[in-house]
């Protein structure tokens, strides 16, 4: 085959695991110049490693399944990532926890996937919901006007307030019903 400039090759739509890339070794010293198939550098060995990718401009768009392996993979967006689509984290539901930090809370977001737990502010979470701070808020106001949580639309485990009430639906399915107690100043 006679030299081509890369602008002039063919593109390939659809890379497999086993399509060669052109790697140059020690660039800055004694380049040479080398082979490595496309699921071993990103990890997939018996799987196609992208059904279509297309980078341009630091955008990168990908059609069916795309799957980077490795044991660690890092995204690095200096000014955010955006996903317009839903994202699903830990989709084979293996025991793997997942971690979202803040700029001063290492565990701002953790989910202990063995336990089946949400921690905000702790990675030790002990019940289904555990908040680490000292106060939670609750921003909509509830409009309450009886204690029949079915006519209010209620369900048993639900909590709201007013200026004057706190409110919070129990009993059973068919008998719920909404306590209330008084706000009072101290």
């Amino acid at each position: 085959m006679a030299d081509k400039k890369v602008t002039q090759l063919t593109a390939l739509t659809a890379p497999a695991n086993t399509d060669l890339l052109l790697i140059v070794d020690d660039p800055t010293g004694t380049p040479v110049s080398k082979k490595i198939e496309l699921g071993d550098l990103f990890g997939e060995s018996s799987q196609t490693v992208f059904s279509s990718i297309d980078i341009t401009a630091n955008t990168s768009s990908a059609s069916g399944t795309t799957k980077i392996g490795g044991n660690t993979v890092i995204v690095t967006a200096p000014s955010g990532s955006t996903f317009t689509a839903g994202v699903v984290i830990n989709e084979d539901g293996t025991a793997s926890n997942t971690r979202i930090e803040s700029d001063t809370q290492t565990n701002m977001f953790f989910v202990d996937a063995l336990n089946s737990r949400i921690g905000l502010k702790t990675n030790a979470p002990t019940v289904t919901f555990d908040v680490n701070d000292s106060k939670i808020r609750i921003r909509g106001i509830s409009a309450v006007a009886t204690s029949n949580a079915a006519a209010e639309g209620w369900n048993t485990g639900e909590i709201g307030w007013d200026s004057n009430y706190i409110y919070v639906a129990v009993g059973s399915t068919g008998a719920n019903s909404i306590l209330r107690a008084t706000l009072t100043g101290f």
